[in-house]
């Protein structure tokens, strides 16, 4: 009888422990990829790097793209829920509107993996398992620590400084501009005198640059502008160019620093119209979050945040970063 209880008990153990494997295992597992337009070109090279990078995990990706539009991403978080997905791994289009339906899926006991756009500080941290990507605080740290070297080896020690600006209503935005201020405390005679909220379209960025740099032309002119990515500091190069403004380093001269390491601030940093861009690279991040959700399925703990490294690239490193950035 001993003999039978004996092994019996190690049948259920191992079948217990077959189970676990399986369970610790990512091959079959669904996840909901929860994203912005893939048209934009950023969104695009993320999704694309992610689904290269998770599909040989056995990781199978079904994409909802959301044209920035708050109330769709819901009702996609609801038609993933329903689906029962194995994970929600979502770009948040607003991180006011979308708390109800991570509500949801927290009462459904769906993970959910936050990328590209994180919420800040503790807010909502109950409702996702972790953030990987970028770290938008200390993108704006970068960027103003570029602008704040460029001034002082400039000897400008009464710089003025613009700041074309995402959406700043929420979001990544207000966490970069925070950044921004952090640096340039360290550097007392900078200061930013105004921040335009562009909403991340380059366009607009180019009309209101064009409009703050005749505003502040009686004033002695600008000193500097960030353009809180390179497609919003292009705008502003061009309407520096169509006003005749030289664009430079050196003092009596336009210096323009962006962020997001883009194509057209590679071409810019080319020509010598922009003095820096920072490294975020969308394959990169992309990369992380596929390995780091394939640690997850295979049973490991995932960190809150998963932060890609960023740095400052100018002209003289250039070469190493160019073709990562050109998507």
């Amino acid at each position: 009888m001993f003999n039978i209880l004996r092994a019996a008990s190690a049948l259920v153990a191992a079948t217990i422990l077959s189970i676990g494997i399986a369970h610790a295992q990512p091959q079959g597992k669904r996840v909901a990829l929860l994203v912005g337009p893939t048209q934009d070109k950023y969104i695009g090279a993320w999704t694309k790097a992610f689904t290269d990078a998770a599909t040989p995990k056995g990781i199978a990706a079904t994409l909802f793209s959301s044209p920035f539009d708050p109330a769709l991403q819901a009702q996609q978080v609801d038609d993933a829920i329903a689906q029962k997905f194995d994970m929600l791994v979502l770009q948040t289009i607003s991180q006011k509107a979308i708390v109800p339906a991570l509500t949801r899926a927290k009462a459904a006991k769906i993970p959910v993996v936050l990328i590209i756009s994180e919420f800040p500080g503790n807010d909502a941290a109950d409702l996702y398992l972790s953030y990987i990507g970028t770290n938008s605080g200390r993108l704006g740290e970068l960027a103003g620590e570029a602008i704040g070297k460029a001034m002082t080896a400039s000897g400008r020690s009464n710089a003025k400084i613009v700041a074309i600006t995402g959406s700043m209503a929420e979001g990544i935005a207000p966490m970069r501009m925070e950044g921004m201020k952090r640096s340039l405390a360290r550097y007392p005679g900078v200061q930013i005198v105004a921040i335009e909220d562009v909403k991340w379209n380059p366009a607009q960025a180019e009309r209101t640059a064009g409009q703050v740099l005749a505003r502040f032309s009686a004033q002695g002119g600008l000193d500097g502008i960030y353009g809180m990515n390179d497609s919003l500091a292009n705008g502003a190069i061009q309407a520096a160019v169509a006003a005749g403004i030289k664009l430079g380093t050196e003092k009596g001269s336009l210096t323009v620093v962006g962020g997001n390491c883009q194509a057209p601030g590679v071409r810019n940093l080319q020509d010598g119209k922009m003095a820096a861009t920072v490294r975020m690279i969308p394959a990169e991040e992309a990369r992380l979050a596929a390995a780091k959700i394939q640690e997850y399925f295979e049973g490991k703990p995932l960190e809150k945040r998963h932060y890609i490294e960023h740095e400052i690239v100018t002209s003289a490193n250039l070469a190493t970063w160019a073709a990562a950035c050109s998507y």
